[in-house]
């Protein structure tokens, strides 16, 4: 697999920065129990966590007695994920993209696509990546999706952000928000302990509901709806978004 942009964050750097600061609100054990629940599939079931970055709900999911698959296209996030999953028969590992995935048709019974993984790739990335999902689910089977929406930015968008991590370094980002294209590019900076930096700049498609709805029923789910939590909250520009997209059955 050929090495391109995005791999430049999704490797030490996002161990370092994102997984070391962790996130508020649920626990990644809550969170992959709740989407798993959503999705209507009960322990046993065949689950996809695409992409699935250091294992954070995939491995919780397998504890729980779920046959989860873990792909990601970053070789450090899943040397990572397979140190902290141990040896037992799940999840197990797969790199590769998922725009392509390298399952054959109807192979799982969920689909799950946590923590704004959407909007790196452009539209088209994107649906190429809701259709890969659609193809390897069973029939009646569901993704679900849970991310940033375009409302939700707009209401709390910061252009810069100073967060101390763990290891005595420092996070910071400035940011700068397209509201009409819905796009917005960060300076993500890392300085360590001893004052030495590195910074990446990305950009990320943020979607609206409508857009997001627009584009799973594109890919060919039948059935489309929209939530403000995996618990099946209302959604509102105070809530993060959460997409359950069905597949015919």
């Amino acid at each position: 697999m050929e090495r391109d942009e995005w791999d430049e964050l999704f490797d030490e750097l996002y161990l370092r920065t994102y997984a070391s600061a962790g996130r508020g609100g649920e626990s990644p054990e809550e969170q992959a129990l709740a989407a798993a629940r959503l999705a209507g599939c009960e322990p046993g079931a065949g689950v996809l966590d695409a992409p699935c970055g250091y294992g954070r709900h995939s491995i919780p999911l397998a504890r729980e007695g779920y046959r989860v698959v873990g792909l990601d296209r970053s070789p450090v996030l899943l040397a990572e994920a397979e140190r902290l999953g141990g040896s037992g028969e799940w999840p197990r590992w797969v790199h590769g993209d998922h725009r392509e995935l390298p399952f054959p048709d109807e192979s799982f019974d969920a689909c799950l696509c946590l923590f704004t993984s959407l909007g790196y790739r452009g539209e088209e990335g994107d649906l190429q990546t809701l259709s890969e999902f659609r193809r390897v689910l069973r029939p009646g089977r569901a993704l679900v999706i849970e991310t940033m929406h375009r409302d939700r930015l707009a209401r709390i968008f910061q252009s810069r952000t100073w967060e101390p991590l763990p290891d005595g370094a420092t996070l910071v980002e400035e940011r700068r928000f397209d509201r009409a294209a819905g796009i917005i590019e960060t300076d993500h900076g890392f300085i360590d302990a001893d004052g030495r930096k590195r910074s990446v700049t990305y950009r990320v498609r943020c979607y609206a509901a409508t857009e997001l709805v627009r584009l799973a029923r594109a890919a060919g789910f039948a059935e489309v709806e929209c939530f403000g939590g995996l618990q099946g909250e209302e959604l509102t520009s105070d809530t993060r978004l959460v997409v359950l997209a069905r597949r015919r059955p």
